[in-house]
């Protein structure tokens, strides 16, 4: 992934490379990736709450 000039294309790069990363790896593949992150925000919002 490459760097953007400011933050807007930061975040275009990234949608370009995780849209590739879609298109490129098995469904099981990604989403298991996006459960590892899904399953972190719960646990942050879980702990913040305590």
């Amino acid at each position: 992934m490459k760097p953007g000039k400011n933050n807007r294309e930061d975040r275009l790069n990234f949608v370009r490379f995780w849209a590739n990363y879609v298109k490129t790896h098995s469904d099981q593949d990604w989403s298991e990736q996006q459960n590892i992150v899904i399953d972190s925000q719960m646990d942050n919002v879980i702990l913040k709450r305590g």
